[in-house]
């Protein structure tokens, strides 16, 4: 199909699919344990926001399903294809964190942005696929294999609907998952999470305590704010020596608030949240109060815990004070975030560590890198059960080549194929990437605060998605 084809067809779509889309991001779909039950598997905002996906199929004709209240599908093409082309999407968003100036779940229009938690990532993607797949279904395109959304609801999480799904519906031969940007990310980071636990027992004993320190909403999030409850300080002396600490850091953008409540003195920090895949693009609030604190006399595990935050693991994004540092030719650099940080004085406490890494070190090695580098805090070194391995789908393959050649029909130019930090369900599948939906040369807001999706973009990554989907639904 010609790019001039696709572009007099996509603007009729334009409205409804912007109306679709606010209907998508009001929904709060934010993982929950409290609402969640067995037809609710990750709470009731996420299996509202599935059903919502499924309810537009049903409005528009288009065949569905769903499986385990988990993950559902919406298809167009031949039923007893031998081939399926799955794009892989999700409605689940991250917690909301800090620093918004509109109200998250009230999608609000400024110019040509919309803003609201889970536009960018992925819930304008998740609209745009599904109205390219309903844009091929009403010309009633002929196509070979069956064209499959598959709509996932824990992404943001443990990855664990998708096996509900394979299991029962079987893995899609090839396709690819619309989350990123317009390049090919036919290589994927290997994902490990692990979790540094302590308990402290000293109790507040010493004139100067560490009460209280919590920063982070997600492993996979750069904390945007952090708190620390202390006593042994007087607050003129702190409120000095912070502001001092914010002139040495005048630069980037760093906030800090004192403050002498009941219990001892409230420092907070408030820096940037961003995606745990980019740590560099965040200010990881967490490390930088941490780094604040190391001036002041802590004993204990205050002060290890302090000392690893403050020194080792701060502005360490590629993990070489941590000993992790790692470098793959095609792949790059290993990369770290430090999400949850909590300590609690005679109570418990722990860190996460987020690691993206490339072919060529395994869980078991960083795993006993990071128990030696800590190991001034009597602590132990758990791996979550959630390891996902890194991905590479070969640049020859039919369908890396299709997606590049999909890209520059609709652009006239060529887009790049790239290795990823992040973590799409593109992985999910042998013969699949990562393709779309933001341009390489816009700036992702995902995870952040006030995160927004350019509107701008409909037209062409509309256009780009049909030109795939209708490709790889002829792929021989």
């Amino acid at each position: 199909m010609s790019e001039s084809s696709w572009q007099k067809m996509v603007p009729n779509y334009y409205e409804q699919w912007l109306k679709d889309l606010k209907t998508l991001v009001k929904i709060p779909s934010v993982k929950s344990t409290q609402t969640g039950d067995k037809s609710h598997p990750y709470g009731v905002a996420v299996k509202q926001a599935l059903d919502q996906m499924l309810s537009f199929a049903a409005r528009d004709g288009l065949r569905f399903g769903c499986v385990a209240d988990r993950v559902g599908y919406i298809e167009y093409g031949p039923e007893a294809a031998s081939e399926t082309v799955g794009i892989l999407v999700h409605v689940d968003v991250v917690p909301v964190g800090d620093g918004w100036t509109s109200s998250p779940f009230e999608p609000e229009q400024q110019g040509h942005f919309l803003t609201g938690r889970g536009v960018d990532d992925m819930k304008a993607s998740t609209m745009l696929s599904y109205y390219a797949i309903k844009l091929i279904a009403d010309q009633q395109l002929t196509i070979k294999n069956k064209i499959r959304l598959i709509i996932g609801t824990d992404e943001e999480n443990d990855w664990s609907d998708m096996p509900y799904y394979f299991q029962k519906e079987g893995v899609p031969d090839i396709g690819f998952s619309p989350d990123g940007e317009f390049i090919v990310e036919n290589a994927e980071a290997g994902i490990a999470n692990f979790m540094v636990s302590f308990s402290d027992t000293k109790q507040g004993q010493d004139n100067l305590t560490l009460l209280k320190f919590d920063a982070g909403v997600a492993g996979n999030v750069v904390p945007g704010l952090a708190v620390a409850t202390i006593i042994g300080i007087d607050e003129p002396i702190a409120t000095e020596k912070l502001d001092y600490f914010l002139k040495q850091n005048a630069d980037i953008g760093l906030k800090a608030t004192v403050q002498t409540l009941s219990n001892g003195l409230e420092i907070k920090m408030i820096g940037k949240q961003a995606h745990g895949s980019t740590p560099d693009v965040g200010l990881n609030a967490g490390t930088y109060l941490a780094n604040f604190l190391t001036q002041f006399d802590f004993t204990g595990e205050a002060a290890a815990f302090l000392q690893i935050l403050g020194r080792t693991a701060h502005l360490d994004y590629f993990g070489k004070k941590m000993g992790l540092a790692f470098n793959q030719a095609e792949m790059g650099p290993l990369v770290v975030n430090y999400g949850l940080q909590k300590f609690v004085s005679g109570g418990d406490g722990y860190f996460s560590i987020n690691i993206r890494y490339p072919i060529g070190i395994t869980e078991k090695q960083m795993l006993a890198i990071i128990q030696r580098s800590v190991k001034a805090l009597h602590s132990s070194v758990t791996v979550k059960k959630d390891e996902l391995l890194p991905h590479l789908t070969p640049k020859n393959d039919a369908v890396i080549a299709t997606l590049l050649a999909s890209y520059e029909t609709v652009m006239g130019q060529p887009t790049v194929l790239h290795y990823s930090t992040g973590a799409s369900y593109g992985r999910l599948i042998k013969r699949g990437a990562a393709f779309g939906t933001r341009f390489a040369w816009q700036t992702t807001t995902a995870h952040q605060a006030n995160e927004k999706y350019d509107l701008e973009n409909y037209p062409k990554a509309m256009a780009i998605l049909v030109e795939s989907i209708y490709r790889l639904g002829n792929i021989k």
